[in-house]
């Protein structure tokens, strides 16, 4: 088994709430259809089945994690909990305000209204992408529990 395989397995937002809710324990199919509101239970087959490499099931037929399906659980934790898209965010506005300082110190005053006026939609499209269609927080608030401490 490749790294490939694992990141098929986890590439969709519904595999990683199934990992999360099988790193707390055990689930049989009902109660993982159940917890997670899946209406279709070949919705929920289909992407377990994408996830052989990293859930199997035991000896009483529940679904467990393996040992690859726990370090795919630690491995997004690491990711959400240092946030890239925050980071991304601080890169942005810091190049906002530096290259609006820059621009308005050294080229004419009408061309930095150009300039601005496109970057300052640029940066208002993006916060509105980053905090409202990506749910990032700038702020963690000690939420960055692990999935295995939930």
């Amino acid at each position: 088994m490749n790294s490939d395989e694992v990141f098929d397995a986890i590439s969709h937002p519904m595999r990683v709430e199934i990992l999360r809710e099988l790193a707390k324990g055990p689930r049989g199919f009902a109660d993982l259809k159940r917890k997670l509101k899946i209406d279709s239970s070949g919705l929920l087959d289909f992407h377990l089945k994408k996830m052989s490499s990293i859930v199997t099931t035991n000896a009483e037929g529940l679904y467990v994690l393996n040992d690859r399906g726990f370090a795919a659980v630690q491995a997004i934790d690491v990711v959400s909990r240092y946030g890239w898209q925050r980071r991304a965010y601080f890169i942005n506005m810091g190049m906002y305000i530096v290259m609006n300082v820059y621009l308005f110190l050294t080229i004419q005053h009408w061309a930095i209204l150009i300039v601005f006026g496109v970057w300052t939609a640029w940066i208002v499209f993006y916060s509105y992408w980053t905090f409202i269609k990506r749910r990032v927080r700038l702020r963690d608030n000690g939420q960055s529990k692990t999935s295995l401490e939930r």
